[in-house]
């Protein structure tokens, strides 16, 4: 029988059975990258001359215990539980550290078992993000053992965990899937909502054979490496059975990308889901026909996978930017019959990049003046908030000395200013793009623009462009780039910083 009251231990640093509500403490606030400590007493920073037994002595001479903590966090000094007919009452207290303050909250957690559902403040919780509050292991331990003892009498055995899962995560993931509890985990990868028919579909959970179950419905063969690496990296399968999606059969490759954490954040950002056993994400089509087309070509499996991974690089290095590898990956697909086997071989060694992408947006823009359709030039309606962004940088006039030495202001030339437009028409976009060599022309933009979905802004100066700018509809910075997609440096970049001051656009977002 599970104990009712539980308070924090500052001499083992666990959490102990308590006879009555427990007492909030006082925890002690440590930098440990600086090996410092704040000392209550002197009311300072001091440095930690030696740590044991869950107890530092400072600089100073002073002697501090538990819980040790960082500035501004919040930990649990208490627990208050109740089990009423197979559901358990939980009341987490806990408190903020702050040097000189504390504040005490409370949050009310309901795990019920009959339903297979955890509920905050009688809401019911999806999402680990929503369990911060976390158990502490003396309390998740005795619940785990109390909940295996039930499946020992449904099925005979209690199931064992080996999980890296903690606390409530813990807890769902043995109640949902007790013989699979990386399930539970791998289901919120997936963006499926563990107690939904979607996720009853990939598996019936209460049942020893649900980890099967799982790797049929991706058409993976577990065998013991995989299961053996499923175990270690649970969301590994997200990207094998992605690879295997694609065309690719080498188990090599495939357990290489599996344990890539590159290739999980690029399928993971490009939205994937295995929803009903089916891999979908925005580009899956166009993907699935490049890595058919060259393995087809080259009859060479690891050159197209090495293609793939130079693609999930330049991915992960130039800040997750899905669009520049999504946009070429289509482009591709759309241009593949015109391309010749030595341009695909060459868009294979580069991978998807900002040259390929470029390539291929000329290469389409060379070829949309033969298609049957006739391209009509588009004007966008823009409203007054859009061409309010319009801007000349630097004073409107100067004083110059004239022939006669005299003094006069003039009005300074456009082209020695910074001159910040709006497109009115798809063909002011192609402009852009022709004279900036970037896609601004033929990307779809002209489509956003009239939509609203995307506000493009551009630059002249010395009768040259030299900046180009994508904003949401909020008025948010997407991009802010030079000639070639280049970063804005020098003049440009000055001359940019004040056209955010002036019309107070946050530029965080185009420079991390």
């Amino acid at each position: 029988m599970l104990n009712q009251f539980w308070r924090y231990n500052s001499q083992d640093n666990n959490y102990v059975v308590s006879n009555s509500e427990p007492m909030s403490v006082f925890p002690t606030i440590v930098r440990p990258k600086e090996k410092i400590v704040y000392c209550r007493n002197c009311h300072r920073w001091e440095y930690i001359l030696s740590f044991k037994d869950n107890t530092l002595k400072t600089q100073c001479g002073r002697i501090y215990s538990g819980p040790f903590a960082l500035e501004n966090s919040i930990i649990n000094y208490g627990y208050n539980i109740l089990n009423i007919n197979n559901t358990y009452k939980i009341n987490i207290k806990s408190q903020s550290v702050e040097i000189g303050n504390h504040r005490r909250f409370e949050d009310n957690f309901t795990l019920d078992l009959t339903k297979k559902i955890l509920y905050k403040e009688n809401k019911p919780v999806y999402e680990s993000i929503d369990v911060r509050k976390n158990l502490c292991p003396e309390i998740t331990n005795q619940i785990m053992d109390e909940m295996g003892g039930q499946y020992k009498q449904q099925y005979g055995i209690a199931p064992s965990v080996a999980s890296k899962l903690k606390g409530f995560s813990l807890l769902i993931g043995y109640m949902v899937s007790p013989f699979n509890i990386n399930f539970y985990k791998i289901s919120q990868h997936w963006g499926l909502n563990p107690y939904d028919e979607n996720f009853i579909s990939l598996s019936s959970g209460n049942s020893p054979s649900a980890e099967r179950e799982m790797f049929e419905c991706l058409n993976i063969k577990p065998s013991k490496s995989i299961r053996k690496l499923y175990q270690e990296i649970p969301q590994s399968v997200i990207t094998y059975a992605a690879l295997l999606d694609l065309g690719f059969s080498d188990v090599n490759l495939l357990m290489k990308a599996a344990k890539s954490l590159s290739f999980y954040v690029f399928f993971k950002l490009a939205m994937i889901s295995f929803t009903g056993g089916e891999a979908n994400y925005d580009f899956r089509i166009p993907l699935k026909e490049y890595v058919a087309n060259l393995i087809e070509i080259t009859n060479n499996q690891k050159a197209v996978f090495n293609s793939i991974e130079r693609t999930v690089s330049f991915f992960i290095e130039n800040h997750n930017n899905l669009s520049v590898v999504a946009d070429g990956i289509n482009m591709y697909y759309n241009a593949r019959e015109n391309l010749s086997n030595k341009e695909k071989k060459d868009i294979m060694h580069e991978g998807f990049n900002q040259y390929t992408h470029d390539f291929l947006v000329r290469r389409l823009g060379a070829l949309a003046p033969f298609s049957n359709k006739k391209i009509l030039n588009k004007h966008f309606e823009l409203d007054s908030n859009i061409l309010r962004l319009e801007y000349k940088t630097g004073d409107d006039y100067i004083n110059i000395k004239n022939n006669k030495g005299e003094v006069e202001t003039v009005p300074v030339k456009d082209e020695d200013r910074y001159c910040f437009y709006i497109p009115k028409c798809t063909n002011d976009l192609k402009t852009i793009g022709s004279e900036m060599h970037n896609c601004v022309g033929w990307g779809g933009y002209g489509k956003s623009m009239d939509k609203g979905e995307c506000i493009i802004v551009y630059a002249l100066h010395k009768n040259k462009f030299r900046i180009c700018i994508e904003l949401s509809p909020g008025f948010y910075i997407r991009q802010a780039l030079g000639p070639h997609n280049q970063p804005l440096e020098g003049d440009d970049y000055a001359a940019f910083y004040e056209w955010c001051k002036e019309k107070g656009i946050q530029r965080k977002k185009a420079f991390r």
